[in-house]
């Protein structure tokens, strides 16, 4: 091929922007890493990234995506790493987070997710860095992370927590 057919091709994206997360990138079957942070991306986080089950990271933080988490988000077990912070997502916080057992960091701030703190998040062991802010809605009593023995950084502000602070802080 030659250069001038390249850099067309390379350019011809350009015209027609991205604004959506395509759900054909569900196909991707052996991808690990998909991180898709500072970009434009608006509407819902396509059910089929479920599909994606070798996902090992996956970080959408910093675009405009709305809506709920997709339950099918559920069936990326080997997860170690999710970023969602600064979107405008407009429900509750999931309740799938029990089904990532590998996973070792959390960041859910400004996102747009409304509260209360689900409670099967204390099945993370393995988290080591968890950094919650700015839910709306329902409080919730402070979530149990006793189990989270690697825990080296822990941030929840402004997500209505009451009750006392656990003496294993």
């Amino acid at each position: 091929m030659s250069a001038g057919r390249t850099a067309s091709r390379e350019n011809s994206w350009r015209k027609y922007p991205l604004t959506n997360i395509p759900r054909e990138w569900a196909s991707m079957m052996h991808l690990e890493y998909l991180s898709l942070e500072s970009n434009k991306f608006s509407g819902i986080v396509p059910p089929e990234l479920g599909d994606l089950v070798n996902l090992e990271f996956l970080i959408l933080s910093a675009n405009y995506l709305t809506g709920e988490l997709p339950s099918t988000l559920a069936n990326l077990t080997k997860l170690t790493e999710l970023r969602i912070s600064s979107n405008n997502f407009t429900r509750r916080m999931p309740d799938f987070f029990q089904t990532w057992k590998q996973l070792q960091k959390l960041e859910i701030q400004a996102s747009g997710l409304q509260g209360p703190i689900p409670s099967s998040i204390s099945g993370l062991s393995n988290l080591t860095k968890l950094q919650i802010s700015d839910l709306s809605g329902e409080g919730s009593e402070f979530p149990n992370l006793s189990s989270m023995k690697n825990m080296y950084r822990l941030m929840l502000r402004s997500s209505n927590i009451s009750g006392r602070i656990p003496p294993y802080i």
